[in-house]
């Protein structure tokens, strides 16, 4: 976990939920929105599909 706060840190984010809300203010979506799909795809994916999905408005996630 220490690995990941340091990735969180290095996007100007202090932990897992900065960086959460973060991407729902820069795509335009509901904090709920971001956290349910990363609550969805895991810790793993925060910097990699959890951000493509953000970008795409949070579609493609049933």
């Amino acid at each position: 976990m220490d690995d990941q706060i340091l990735n969180y840190r290095a996007c100007g984010a202090e932990c897992r939920e900065d960086w959460l809300r973060m991407l729902a203010n820069e795509n335009g979506l509901p904090f709920v929105t971001v956290q349910h799909l990363a609550e969805e795809l895991g810790e793993r994916e925060d910097f990699g599909e959890l951000v493509h999905l953000c970008e795409c408005g949070g579609r493609g996630m049933q």
